[in-house]
């Protein structure tokens, strides 16, 4: 055999053998992902609310995310009597339904001393 025909099918054979094979190359820019940094984490704030006025006797803390509607749990619905926020800086709102809607007060550090039976969720709003 002519040694230009032995290249010839050697080529073929290679070609053939490469055929159902392809590559994806990743952009030189790939990295890995990340976690997202603190400043695009949501800022959160807590308060606590007592069962009775004056911020006294059985109390609780709870903390959520600013804007968003937290229901205060079965337990507490309608229990609250006294309460504050964690800080001078945060606001907390206090609802009478438990989606954030109808009436309410808005808590600082200072709190309030003697609320009604009625509160069933809360939004932060500052911290």
């Amino acid at each position: 055999m002519p040694a230009m025909r032995k290249t010839l099918l050697a080529a073929a054979a290679a070609a053939t053998a490469l055929a159902g094979t392809f590559v994806i190359a990743q952009p030189a820019s790939a990295q890995p992902a990340s976690a997202p940094s603190s400043s695009a984490r949501l800022a959160s704030g807590s308060w606590t609310g007592w069962a009775s006025t004056n911020f006294s006797g059985l109390d609780r803390t709870w903390s959520g995310e600013v804007g968003s509607c937290i229901y205060v749990g079965d337990n507490w619905n309608d229990k609250i009597r006294s309460a504050k926020s964690a800080s001078a800086t945060t606001r907390v709102e206090l609802w009478d339904t438990w989606n954030c809607e109808g009436g309410g007060i808005v808590i600082d550090g200072s709190g309030y001393y003697s609320i009604g039976a009625w509160v069933s969720a809360y939004k932060v709003t500052a911290v």
